[in-house]
């Protein structure tokens, strides 16, 4: 449809400006950057797809893009969970369909990295810190006729250093940001079950630990992905099949991913049963870290249950690779 595609173009040429901008803020910007765990993933449905998710939909891309959720039809409810050998976390997201319009949501995440012991010179212990980073946000999503959707989402960031006892090393302080992010999806061919997405997330000031001069940008990326639903001849109608890809990019970082992602659905009356598996490169100029994933998820009803564990390099080393834990209720 003319009208579908002249809004589809619409679409991706608002987002550019907001693209040109990120890309220049990221190339003038240092090498470090802050505020690194807000590309730690959230949701076990998407990471047990490699975290190629940007173009998916349903309440988790609350986290992802935010289009994602500009179809939903009822309100649902979230509690994902997840450790790995850094840190302990936990989020919510609720999300209330707007019928004709779109989509709300808040969110917010909770993720401990653990209480350590201050101690003086001669190692007295002396106190203790407890690190924590707290994100709280909220998205709107809208509907672009049948085949298209737009979203945004901001949020409110802040790490903490909570210290007890005597603190003659360590101090007490809170550092703190905003960002925002911003997503398009679109089904281009009616007749094929392909959807596109892209988003610009993490956009928003550097976060400022002790003055300005040392205030570290926080960590953009452009994000372009893909998903499809094939099918075979001689497939049963209650298999499904859906494959996702993704590209990562970080403009002015020199850091790129590759994400592959793929789903197959079982269904037997009302319950549904996912295996989920993934994959991911991630290259940057200093280093190269590869890792699959894998997925199980269990839906009976409005009550879905997702698991996932990721098997990266480095977390395996380490001896505690990333799990995942998801509920999600309808309302």
């Amino acid at each position: 449809m003319p009208l579908t595609r002249d809004i589809a173009r619409r679409l991706i040429g608002w987002c550019a400006p907001v693209l040109l901008l990120a890309s220049a803020h990221s190339a003038s910007a240092q090498a470090n950057s802050g505020a690194l765990d807000l590309l730690i993933p959230i949701g076990a449905r998407a990471t047990g797809m490699g975290t190629a998710f940007v173009a998916e939909e349903g309440s988790e891309a609350i986290w992802w893009n935010p289009a994602g959720i500009a179809r939903m039809t009822r309100p649902e409810f979230a509690i994902d969970h997840l450790e790995n050998f850094a840190l302990k976390g936990d989020a919510i997201s609720v999300i209330a369909p707007l019928r004709g319009v779109g989509a709300l949501g808040i969110s917010a995440r909770l993720f401990n990295f653990g209480e350590f012991t201050n101690t003086d010179n001669q190692n007295n212990p002396l106190g203790t810190t407890l690190r924590r980073s707290i994100v709280v946000g909220g998205s709107f999503a809208a509907t672009f006729g049948p085949r298209a959707t737009a979203g945004l989402t901001y949020r409110l960031y802040q790490f903490r250093n909570d210290c007890s006892g005597f603190c003659e090393n360590e101090v007490q302080s809170a550092s703190a940001t905003s960002e925002v992010d911003l997503g398009v999806q679109f089904r281009p061919l009616p007749s094929r079950p392909l959807a596109i997405g892209i988003e610009l997330r993490n956009l928003g000031p550097k976060l400022q630990v002790k003055d300005q001069p040392q205030a570290d940008a926080i960590p953009s990326r452009l994000h372009l992905g893909l998903s499809y639903d094939p099918t075979f001849a001689g497939m049963p109608p209650v298999l499904k099949l859906r494959a996702t890809a993704e590209l990562v990019s970080s403009p002015g970082f020199g850091s790129q991913e590759l994400r592959l992602g793929a789903q197959a659905s079982y269904s037997a009356g009302p319950s549904r049963l996912l295996l989920r598996g993934g994959y991911v490169v991630q290259s940057s100029d200093a280093a190269t870290s590869t890792g699959p994933s894998l997925g199980l998820g269990l839906a009976s009803g409005r009550v879905q249950l997702d698991l996932a564990r990721v098997f990266d390099s480095f977390s395996s080393e380490l001896g505690k690779p990333p799990t995942y834990v998801s509920i999600r209720v309808g309302l």
